[in-house]
């Protein structure tokens, strides 16, 4: 159970770079959402989870890691379906994820959000922590 995303529903910008409001508008047109909620940033994945959202995944989880947030969460909740490609990048985001103090965690309830985070895990041959 989590609380309803608050804050910002724009990427967070890195500080002092001017490129990363020119990145924000990468996210246009993909299924990627970023929230802020106090020190953490939430990447919201909705609908389809391919390999196209899954370097936005990428894209917008670096992005949030560079701002210096506690903690990175993934959100899975809205997620309909997914490739074996977009499934990866969860794995992907694990080691930007690790540096971070409270770490990387995933949202998911029953269905294709969890169902992506176990096929992707199911390769990498363990489970996340936070999942």
């Amino acid at each position: 159970m989590s609380a309803a995303p608050t804050g910002s529903s724009a990427r967070p910008p890195a500080a002092g770079s001017d490129a990363s409001a020119e990145a924000g508008n990468s996210l246009a047109g993909t299924p990627i959402a970023v929230t802020t909620e106090g020190t953490t940033v939430v990447i919201a994945v909705e609908h389809r989870l391919d390999r196209f959202a899954g370097d936005a995944l990428l894209d917008a989880a670096s992005a949030a890691v560079a701002t210096g947030p506690s903690r990175l969460d993934i959100d899975l909740r809205k997620l309909e379906s997914f490739t074996d490609e977009g499934a990866r990048s969860l794995v992907s985001c694990r080691t930007l994820g690790s540096h971070l103090a409270e770490g990387l965690h995933y949202r998911t309830g029953r269905g294709p959000g969890r169902d992506a985070l176990l096929a992707a895990y199911a390769d990498a041959g363990d489970l996340p922590g936070g999942a």
